[in-house]
């Protein structure tokens, strides 16, 4: 079985780069486990976490969908408009992200803590791990890799596809050779999962939004206010992660 496995990761990392320009849109389903997320602070009981499992365990039991849009080496994720369940749509916080591959650059745009910050600056480095596992996601092979989210303490694995030829992904991540169509934060705390998968053929717009106000901010300087505000509200015995993105 691990002699199948390495051969199948060796066909991963030495597959030659199509020449076929690959563009499309793929639809994610963003899951959070805010039981979870709190169960794991130093502060909540074990009574309390019960507690909160009773009144909150169906709550966001549907997720939220979002919108990776990439043709050309630039991509575009964004939540997509849905509708309560009074046919009004509906947005929360402002949360786009955008890549350019060919330059190195993204332009981002996130509000967070009330306010809205642009973050225009080189592509970070993500220093990934590949680990000696596959599976099946949307109907792709995918290979395993592993990361850290040093600010919010998070372990980050992600699933990519070597079969859709795009260094890309979800929330920002990317670097790897293939598509991420997974993301799973902290052991399930955050599930991030490619619902749907339209490649070529399809309409595709990864331009950003024509008016955009916002504070223009490093993303250092950003981490550095969020990392302060999940510190001082956990010793303040409160969740954080009611008003910033797990």
């Amino acid at each position: 079985m691990k002699n199948i496995i390495s051969i199948i990761i060796l066909f991963f990392l030495t597959s030659p780069i199509s020449a076929q320009e690959i563009q499309g849109v793929i639809t994610y389903n963003r899951k959070t486990n805010y039981i979870s997320i709190m169960s794991k602070l130093p502060h909540i009981s074990q009574e309390e976490v019960d507690r909160m499992s009773l009144t909150w365990g169906n709550w966001n039991s549907k997720g939220r969908d979002y919108d990776l849009s990439f043709k050309k080496n630039k991509s575009l994720y964004e939540l997509k408009e849905q509708e309560t369940g009074d046919g009004y749509s509906w947005k929360p916080d402002k949360f786009i992200l955008t890549r350019d591959y060919k330059t190195n650059q993204k332009f981002d745009i996130i509000e967070t803590l009330g306010k809205v910050y642009l973050i225009e600056e080189d592509i970070p480095k993500i220093k990934w791990k590949i680990l000696n596992e596959i599976k099946e996601v949307a109907g792709y092979l995918c290979m395993k890799a592993e990361t850290k989210n040093e600010v919010k303490g998070q372990t980050i694995h992600a699933w990519f596809a070597d079969g859709i030829n795009f260094m890309g992904g979800p929330e920002g991540y990317g670097g790897l050779p293939g598509m991420i169509l997974e993301l799973d934060i902290n052991n399930g705390d955050a599930i991030i999962t490619a619902t749907e998968v339209n490649l070529n053929g399809v309409e595709v717009d990864t331009s950003l939004p024509k008016k955009v106000k916002g504070k223009n901010i490093s993303q250092s300087d950003l981490d550095e206010i969020v990392k302060k505000y999940i510190d001082d509200t956990i010793e303040g015995k409160k969740n954080p992660y009611w008003r910033v993105r797990y």
